[in-house]
């Protein structure tokens, strides 16, 4: 059958399934917007705090572990990131079988009691003890929120992710800004206290508006058949090398790259990275859906990515204030697009039922890469410099940029097919 025709059949089918699904649910257009704007709130709340982790890194340096050094203190937040992908599959089954109603208010409640805690923590075991709490709840909120949009949305789905993902983005732009004044001006107990009541906001409306949809639910029966597919262990590298590996570090490791080349001030190199950020959530998602198709979108931004690496950060990334500033805002483009693409991915491969055990599965598979990617780096900074990390990135971006290109071939039956839309 030729390419144009299995388009047009690709097509007819999305749309089909689009309106039998649409059928099911009451007022789906205003639901779905509103069910978008929840999950933003908890993408906010939890991965937008998760992007900022650095600034806590450097005030916990400069204040209650300044006798630690750096590669200990990363463990910290890579622990955050670590608990909050691995557990996305018990998180992903237990969505597929009861919805968000049970997960969701359960995971947001000891999210916040996280926090709380952490505004009276002083020692290393107290501030990871939070973090560990604070990374087993939003397993929970970031598998509903990026779940939950996949099953609303399907013909514009990788936009609809793109959009919640900005949580991320939109996150890591405010919680600078805020931690900025809150540390400059308050004591950490009551800095802390403030951001919990930001959080109790986010987390109170997410609950609110997030509604899962009327689809069938599995039993309580553990179905991991995904394990025995070639495509989910392509999507697990993939994500591995891209999204958790190179994305978390460099969540972690800006404000230590402002501070090791002695260029531009660390908030606002935090800012511009999520400047970027921003840029590449929607603009590439929306290519997708429009031309491309989340996959060929992936491998181009991943490309991409990689000669802003190569080309740009090793030769001149600690040159001047501008080339860095101007760099970290190229690699928030390319790296931030990762997300949506990935995610758009991954629910274009599995069946609507299944979604949550597919999202939640590779990211706790893939989820090493959280827990050892920022200590590593930090390490591998401070013991060769601003170079070397540069490298080390750009190894696995060029890695996963392969990896993505076999999963193409073997989508395609092993062809390569250069116009199909994938």
């Amino acid at each position: 059958m030729s390419t144009h025709t299995d388009r047009l059949n690709s097509t007819d089918t999305v749309a089909t399934d689009e309106r039998r699904y649409s059928q099911t649910q009451t007022n789906p257009v205003s639901r779905s917007f509103s069910i978008a704007a929840g999950s933003l709130c908890l993408t906010i709340s939890t991965l937008g705090l998760l992007s900022s982790m650095g600034l806590f890194q450097t005030y916990w340096q400069n204040h209650q572990l300044s006798a630690l050094p750096k590669s200990n203190i990363a463990w910290i937040p890579a622990v955050f990131g670590f608990l909050d992908a691995a557990l996305g599959m018990p998180a992903g089954i237990l969505y597929d079988s009861y919805g968000a109603s049970v997960l969701l208010p359960i995971s947001s409640i000891l999210y916040l009691a996280s926090f709380i805690g952490l505004a009276f923590a002083s020692t290393y075991a107290h501030l990871m003890s939070c973090f560990v709490v604070a990374g087993l709840s939003a397993a929970g909120q970031t598998t509903v929120a990026f779940t939950v949009i996949s099953q609303w949305f399907h013909l514009r789905r990788g936009l609809a992710v793109g959009f919640v993902s900005t949580g991320a983005a939109v996150g890591g732009l405010i919680f600078p800004l805020i931690l900025r004044i809150l540390f400059n001006e308050l004591s950490w107990k009551n800095a802390i206290i403030v951001l919990s009541a930001i959080l109790f906001c986010l987390l109170g409306l997410g609950n609110l508006l997030i509604k899962a949809p009327n689809v069938e639910m599995n039993d309580t029966k553990m179905d991991l058949s995904c394990f025995r597919s070639w495509t989910f262990w392509l999507l697990c590298y993939a994500v591995f090398a891209v999204y958790e590996l190179v994305l978390f570090i460099l969540w972690g490791s800006i404000p230590a790259l402002s501070i090791a080349t002695g260029l531009g001030d660390q908030y606002y190199l935090v800012v511009t990275y999520n400047i970027g950020s921003l840029i590449g959530r929607s603009i590439p998602p929306w290519l997708a859906d429009l031309w491309f198709g989340p996959l060929n979108t992936a491998i181009m931004m991943n490309g991409l990515t990689c000669l802003i690496v190569l080309v740009m950060w090793l030769p001149y990334g600690d040159s001047s204030v501008a080339a860095l500033f101007s760099i970290v805002g190229l690699l928030g483009i390319g790296t931030g697009s990762f997300v949506p693409l990935s995610s758009a991915c991954i629910f274009a491969h599995c069946e609507p039922e299944r979604s949550g055990t597919w999202f939640g599965s590779i990211y706790a598979v893939t989820s090493l890469a959280v827990l050892i990617g920022d200590a590593i780096m930090m390490a591998i900074l401070e013991r060769y410099g601003i170079k070397a990390p540069a490298i080390f990135i750009g190894c696995f971006l060029c890695s996963a940029l392969a990896t993505v290109l076999a999963l193409r071939w073997v989508c395609l039956d092993r062809r390569w097919a250069w116009l199909y839309r994938i």
